[in-house]
This record gives C-alpha cells, structure tokens and sequence, in this order.
C-alpha cells in the first residue's frame, strides 16, 4: 500500500515527470527482444524427487528427528532434510539421513519440532521501518496527536542541522469526530514545533501525509491549488489547506521535498531489516523498493559479498513522477544481472488509494461522512486509457505487473485492464498481480481465477482494527464486512498468496496465518475478543501455510528453486517450536521460530 518509494538514494535526482508523460509507443518491445523477461528463473538441479537416492556425498547440515511439512501436499511428510552447499539433497526419514552425516556434518536433532519451506512475503518495502526507525521521526505505538507531537518536537530538538524532517507512522483514526468524520491532523501544530522548515510525517498506509506549512509552500499548494487527480488536500472551514494530503495530492509535496536516503543509510537499514525477517522465519520477499532507480546495484553487491539473506523478486514502482521509459529501461537493464537470489522482472502500478482516505475506487459511492461530496466513489491515480496502455506495453515486452488496487471499483478495472492485455498480446505465463484487493465483487472473484491473476494479500487487515471502525464510518458496517472474501476466493481456483506490506502493517507471519485463519486480532488481550470480521471466510492453517511458501515462490516465479522442500531445490527452511497446522489455531501466533535457513545458511537461530 505504501506510496512512499521515490527518495533520492546518494544524490540521484529524481526525473521532473508527470503522469502524463507515459507514451505507450515508445518502449514497446516484443517479447523476444526481452529474451527470458517474462518469469524465467534459474533451472534447480537435482531431480526434485523427494525419494531420489541418496548420493555418496555427506551433507552440511542435517536436520532430523522432525516433522517435515514439505509442502508438496498436506499429506507428504518427512522426518529428515539434508542440505549441501545451498541445496536440499535428501529428504526423507531419519534413516535414509544417515548416509548423509560425516564429522563435518552439522546434526540437528528437531525434537518433534515442525521443519517447514521458509516464510515468503508476496508485498513488501524493504528495509520496513528501519529507515525511520535509525534516522527519521518514529512513532510506532502511539495513538494520539499529543504523543506525536511530543515525539516530533523530541527529534526536531535533537537534530538542529537537518534541513528538513520525516517521519511515520500517525494514524489517521486518531483524529476521527464522534459524527464519523475526520478533518485529519493540523499544519499549525506542525507549525508550532518547525516554521521555517518542512515537515512531513506519513500515515501507517503509507497514502497520507501530515505537513507544516512550510511544506505547502515548498508544494505550491494554496487555498486556490484543486485536488489533482486521484489525491485529495484536507481543508478547514475557510478552504485553506489544513496539513494533510493523500495520494497524488501527496505526490505533490514529496515531488518539492523529496527525502534524501543515503547508500550507507539503506545499507544499514536492510542489515536491520533482514535480521528481523529472518527471525520470523521469513527467507523471501516481494520488495516493493524503496530507494531511486538504482537501488537495486546495492541488493546485487550485497549478494556478492554474502550478506543477503533473502531471497527477493524486486519490483520498481512506477511512480508517476517518473516517466514509463525510464521505469521500463531500469527493468529491462536489470533483467540480465538477474541471480536465484534476486531477480527483477516485474512493475508495480497504483490504481487507486485506500479506503479511509477516501481515495480507494468504489463502484458505490462513499457515506456522506467522508466529507468528499455525494456520489464520490474516488479517483484513480492514472486515466484508464492511460492505466490499461501501460499494462498492455509492460505485458507486451514480457513484465510481470503487480497492481495495485483497494477498492472493487480499482480491482474491476485492473481486471479489465489485464484482460486486454491478454486479448491484444495473447495468453502467457504472465502470473500478473493484485495485492490487496480488499473489495471484489463475486463476478470479479470468478474473472480474476480466470484470468490466472495472483492475489497478494495482507490478512493483518482481516479482523475489527482500527482502521475497519475508519472503513466503516466511510463505507458503512455491510461493505466493510464484506471485505476480504479469502475462502471465495481461494474456492474459486484464485491464487491466493500472503503479504504483509510492511511497514503498513508488521511482517509477522505467524501472527498473519492466525488471522488468516481466525479472522480474528492474535494480538495478546485481543486475541480472546470478538474482533471476528467476516470469520466464515477464514482458510485452513494448510492453506495459509501454502499462501506464505509455495504461493508466493509461485507467484515470484521462484517455484522451481523454493516454496517447498524437494531435493534440487534451494534450502529455505523455518523451524517452529510447534506444528502450527494441528494447534489450536488461537497459538499459532504464540509458536517461536528456533531456526531460519537461508540458501543454505543457518541465519537465524532461537
């Protein structure tokens, strides 16, 4: 969900464009002239046969005295997994292991412990928080104005030689009127703390921003500015700005303040970012990146060196404040340099806002609560014709297109734009995306199956938060529960992967799978709460353990190298104190991860 993607990474400006400078005809390529752009990945080696006969060569690590959920079917289980180098080379019962084990050999006896393919996140931004978390204002796990303010008045006080300040995450309820309003947070109060510098503090979506006035200023937005198309400025009573923009109106403001990240600064972040995924069992991500246009030099170094310890499909975002051309050569220039470790090929495109912003895409309108006028129903952030052409050219040229879309309205035209795309280029292995696609229709649950469309979503926003109370007050109570419709989804052949779209929400994948599962919040004091939102729908723990391995290595064109343990392929794996798929599932947020093994690495250890 998070829009914030276009820092300046060591100095690179960002290219001066609007929206409107896509030309669809000036980088349509053919899929042959991007050799292996659409979905290739590395061939695995070994046969891939759980039952393949052991070599006479020893193993690194053995892993034994376990259960083994390969996730091949729900049903194949193993009781022992033997890695060499960076590949599994047998799997089986403790038995067949032995031949496997030297002095060399690293034994790990598992206790009964539950051995699984490592966690995958099919929506993510890395490095997460941590850039703000090291160098910005942070306010995670405060809900009210005046804990952010005393937290922003703190760190202004404290870093007199910044020439402007950033920060996340406010929430947006935090301000909302008894009468299901929201006027959202004050520049004055900005004011009051920084006058002669920008400020501008993100909402936890990622789509909002809290700003002083000097930031208006910088942006040029005035009592007389409009609301661009597909974003929206908060105004008080006299139509002045009031401090808080979203989405393009959003743009408009980071476009005049862009926040400078050093290479050093994003180093530092992903080393902290990695450590913590990794201790929640996660080996692979969708990174949505942030960072400019080549950021991706800094994964690819970190890979020679050793230090990468996820595997990531990288997705550049295509901001509108960059042009297609330059979008589409950084992918296409990436492509070739891609690796089993990273891997490029894929554009992410926004559709639409969120929900309580009002600025999601609905097919009915908004509740006069919105404040947005009768009949709002939201603006999308590119023209249609503008939308569906850039879809047809990156399918043309053999990209895998990652969109972005909250509303049904949003998901009904990525769908149609998806489904032209296939009627001009014609059918291929394509595995386009929607993540979120928190409203849907039944008629477009069935289209997007067809059309073979993955699903990436993010079920920390599946129970009664916060943010469901703000999504009721814009859209009323029987839209919002309608939300999230998994099990039809899953029920209708849908692809269904987990994601978490950190730092929007926490990438905690064991907390994801009981909400997926419960429809209900795993968080301690909540977690025996009815906090139940639409819990007819929730999956099986087999199928949210599929949608957070096998799914996501699926739908990030790695499921020949991981997402389930066979021999050949890459050894990902997790190791978790308990079987999450027989517990009850209340406790599956409570399981500790004892190990994480990444390509091969024990890089986590509980």
């Amino acid at each position: 969900m998070d829009k914030r993607h276009n820092a300046k990474v060591e100095g690179r400006d960002r290219v001066g464009l609007t929206r409107r400078s896509f030309v669809a005809s000036s980088a349509v390529m053919t899929l042959g002239a991007l050799a292996c752009l659409a979905g290739c990945s590395v061939p695995s080696s070994g046969s891939g046969d759980p039952s393949a006969a052991p070599s006479e060569q020893t193993a690194d690590v053995v892993f034994r005295n376990g259960h083994v959920q390969t996730m091949v079917s729900e049903g194949d289980v193993a009781e022992a997994v033997a890695i060499r180098g960076n590949e599994i080379v047998y799997v089986g019962d403790d038995a067949g292991a032995e031949a496997f084990i030297a002095d060399g050999t690293n034994v790990i006896d598992l206790d009964g412990a539950f051995l699984s393919p490592g966690f995958m996140d099919g929506h993510i931004h890395a490095p997460g928080t941590w850039l703000d978390q090291l160098f910005n204002v942070y306010l995670e796990g405060m809900k009210t104005n005046d804990e952010y303010l005393a937290a922003i008045k703190s760190f202004v006080d404290a870093h007199p030689e910044m020439d402007a300040y950033f920060g996340r995450p406010f929430m947006l309820n935090a301000y909302q009127q008894a009468d299901g309003s929201n006027p959202g947070p004050s520049k004055t109060d900005l004011d009051a703390i920084c006058a002669d510098k920008p400020v501008v503090i993100t909402d936890v979506s990622g789509h909002s921003a809290w700003v002083n006035s000097r930031a208006l200023e910088l942006a040029g937005i005035t009592a007389d500015t409009p609301n661009p198309e597909g974003g929206v400025i908060y105004r008080d009573a006299s139509g002045e700005p009031s401090g808080c923009v979203t989405d393009a109106a959003y743009d408009l403001v980071s476009s005049a303040v862009p926040m400078t990240i050093t290479n050093e600064q994003m180093e530092e972040a992903l080393v902290s970012f990695m450590e913590e995924a990794n201790s929640y069992g996660v080996t692979g991500i969708t990174n949505i990146t942030r960072g400019g246009l080549d950021v991706n030099d800094l994964y690819r170094r970190m890979e020679r060196e050793g230090r990468l310890s996820l595997r990531m499909r990288v997705v550049t975002t295509m901001d509108p404040l960059y042009s297609y051309q330059d979008v589409f050569d950084t992918i296409a220039s990436s492509v070739p340099q891609d690796t089993d470790m990273v891997s490029t090929n894929t554009v992410k495109i926004f559709y639409d806002g969120v929900t309580e912003s009002g600025t999601a895409v609905m097919l009915e309108p908004y509740l006069p609560e919105a404040g947005l006028g009768d009949g709002w129903v939201g603006e999308p952030i590119w023209p249609d014709a503008e939308f569906q052409e850039m879809v047809k050219s990156f399918d043309a040229a053999g990209v895998q297109v990652h969109v972005h879309a909250i509303g049904d309205g949003a998901v009904r035209a990525t769908l149609d734009a998806y489904e032209a795309a296939r009627a001009e280029n014609g059918m291929r292995d394509a595995r386009h995306t929607i993540t979120h696609a928190c409203a849907i229709t039944d008629d477009d649950v069935k289209r997007m199956a067809d059309l073979d469309i993955v699903g990436a979503l993010q079920f920390l926003w599946m129970y009664g938060d916060s943010l469901y109370e703000l999504e009721k007050a814009y859209i009323g109570e029987e839209r919002a529960l309608a939300m999230y419709p998994t099990k039809d989804m899953h029920e209708a052949g849908v692809v269904v992967s987990g994601a978490s779209d950190a730092p929007v929400t926490p990438y905690v994948v064991l907390d994801e799978i009981e909400v997926g599962v419960t429809r209900n919040s795993p968080y301690a004091g909540e977690d025996n709460a009815d906090m139940h939102r639409w819990p007819e729908q929730g999956l099986t723990a087999y199928q949210m353990l599929e949608a957070y391995t096998k799914n996501v290595a699926y739908q990030n064109f790695m499921d020949d190298l991981v997402g389930t343990i066979e021999v050949g392929k890459r050894a990902d794996l997790v190791v978790l104190a308990q079987n999450i798929l027989e517990t009850d599932p209340r406790t599956i947020s409570d399981t500790k991860v004892l190990y994480t093994v990444s390509d091969g690495r024990i890089v986590y250890e509980g």
